[in-house]
Order: C-alpha cells, then structure tokens, then sequence
C-alpha cells in the first residue's frame, strides 16, 4: 500500500485513470513553464482541494498526491489559516535513473509516474538548429492553438506534417526573425512536438535537413494526448525507424527543396 502524510493524516493513495493526471497537466503547466517548482504547484493543488473540502479519494486530489509522491514527497503540512503548505520529508525522486520508456507503462500511467515524465520533459527540451541548442519555451495555449491550424492549413498535398511545420519556421527564420520571436518560439514548439530534435539549413532555406528525431517526446506526446496504445506505439514505432535512419548517417532530407523552402510573397 502506497501512502503519503498530509498534516495529521496518513492517506492511501489508489491509481487513478489517465483523465485527472491530464486535467492537472493544463492547470500546472503554466506555472511550471513560468519557473515555478514542481512540487510547490501540486502542494498548491493539495491546498486548493482541502479549501473546498475535497474528498481525499477524489480523482483530482489522488492525482497531484500521486504526483507529489513521485518526486520523492512522503509527508506534508497545509496550515489553511496562514495559507502555508510544507513539504516535511522527502526521499529520492522515483523517475531518477529510469528509462524513460519505463515511465509509461500502465501502471506507472496509473500512478502519476508518466505525468510527471511528461511535464518535465515538456518544459525541458530543446531542439538543435545548425548545431546550437535552441530551448523550447512552451507558449499559451491559445497561441499554440492558433499556430497549429495554421500549419494544418498549409500542408501541401501528401506532405508529411513535420515538413509543413518546418516550413513555417524556416520563412520566420529566413525572413531575419530570431530564435526569441514569438512567432519563432510557437514553431519551434510545433516542430519539437511534431518529434524532430535537430537540423539543419543554409542561410536561404533552400537546403534543409532533418538530422534527429526524439522518441522521448514521442512517447511523452503519445501520453498527452491520451492516445490509445496501438496509437501510441504505431507513432513511437514510426520516430524510432526515422531516427535510426538519422543515426546511420542517412540524414531525412525532403525529396526537393520547394517541399520546405519558404515561400516568397508576391
């Protein structure tokens, strides 16, 4: 039985179905992307939920103590009067040392474990363009949204999506916007969410290739959006043979330079 102490009580904590774990991932992604520490923005889940009288079996509640417990929290404090939550014994991080693809079995999906892999690997990546580490800085959401049905609408017939996306970055990129433009940083976090990892290109984007390809994020996309397991897999399948390819020195290069060339307004 798996447990964790908040103030005087000793609660068991139950796995939980993958929708609550998600639910929490949009309300602590925008702190978490903000520099907020991991943990601090469960304990404020926690404190929110026993200010409302939550029960202590709601999914919500089980969801962000089963998160906590997996970055090594066991026991807490929420003193509602002073608003003040403490975290009053830690142990090791329990994703520490693991593979990553370990993360994401259905019991450690079930246990808040693939959650946490996921939120950290989002707002950990980086994808690397003419070999220097470019950070992914996840935007709001309604921008995100924007800039997706944008790309959708751009896609050419049979054009693979990462190369639409690719596109999109390279005419911002060509056309002199810089890797801190706003428009640069929603691409940018198309173009890693869509798996590619590195490349690379001249100076007028008519050469362009795609040199590495992370299934980490493919495993941790897969999770966040909540797809189905022969979804998941078909997709990881998919990075992981593009990938290889990549790492025996066959770098993906579109099959023509026009297929992600920006295009020139008239």
């Amino acid at each position: 039985m798996v447990t964790i102490q908040l103030n005087d009580n000793q609660i068991e904590l139950k796995p939980q179905e993958n929708q609550p774990f998600l639910h929490l991932a949009n309300n602590i992604m925008p702190g978490l992307t903000a520099g907020e520490p991991f943990a601090k923005l469960c304990c404020q889940v926690v404190a929110e939920g026993m200010k409302q009288n939550v029960p202590q079996d709601h999914p919500l509640f089980q969801s962000a103590l089963w998160m906590l417990h997996q970055v090594g929290v066991r026991s807490m404090s929420v003193n509602m009067e002073a608003g003040e939550v403490k975290i009053t014994q830690s142990d090791k991080n329990d994703l520490d040392g693991q593979p990553f693809e370990e993360h994401f079995t259905l019991g450690n999906a079930s246990t808040g474990r693939a959650m946490v892999a996921t939120l950290l690997h989002v707002c950990s990546r980086s994808v690397r363009v003419n070999g220097q580490e470019w950070h992914v800085k996840p935007q709001p959401i309604e921008t995100m949204k924007r800039v997706n049905q944008e790309v959708l609408q751009s896609r050419q017939f049979g054009e693979e999506l990462h190369i639409t996306a690719m596109r999109r970055l390279l005419a911002l990129l060509v056309g002199g916007k810089t890797n801190d433009d706003a428009d640069v940083l929603a691409s940018l976090q198309v173009v890693a969410d869509l798996n590619v990892r590195g490349f690379s290109y001249t100076p007028d984007g008519s050469q362009v290739s795609l040199e590495a390809f992370s299934e980490p994020n493919a495993l941790a996309m897969a999770y966040l959006h909540n797809m189905p397991p022969d979804q998941a897999k078909s997709l990881t399948e998919r990075v992981r043979k593009l990938n290889e390819r990549c790492k025996q020195g066959g770098k993906q290069t579109p099959e023509t330079a026009k297929s992600v060339k920006p295009r020139r307004r008239g």
